[in-house]
């Protein structure tokens, strides 16, 4: 499946993954998503990137003035499969502050051409 996801989309899903708890090999597969959708240094120093480190949580800060152009992802059937599961078990979504970034995202991941 081909995803095409903004910045706030892959830092969003990037921290989404890397809070999941799973077994070594799960980890290993939400390594290689988040390897694949991760921003490169040129792409998080236009976007003024930071993280900050509260109770040993890093926590992934950026200029929200700032933007860059979205990306095309080629995604497995696994890999989608993991960020669908992801998407549909994460209980601290905030309905408002959320939207921006989440709707697009599960509709094109949740839409009946991709079920």
């Amino acid at each position: 499946m081909k995803l095409t996801l903004d910045h706030t989309q892959r830092l969003n899903l990037h921290a989404l993954l890397g809070a999941q708890r799973a077994d070594v090999g799960a980890i290993r597969a939400i390594w290689g998503v988040q390897d694949k959708i991760a921003l490169d240094a040129q792409e998080e120093k236009t976007l003024a990137v930071t993280r900050e480190i509260t109770n040993g949580m890093e926590r992934v800060v950026w200029n929200p003035a700032l933007s860059i152009p979205a990306r095309e992802f080629e995604l497995t059937d696994a890999e989608v499969t993991r960020l669908k599961a992801t998407l549909a078990t994460w209980d601290s979504y905030a309905a408002g502050g959320d939207r921006r970034w989440l709707e697009p995202l599960l509709d094109a991941l949740f839409s009946a051409a991709t079920a």
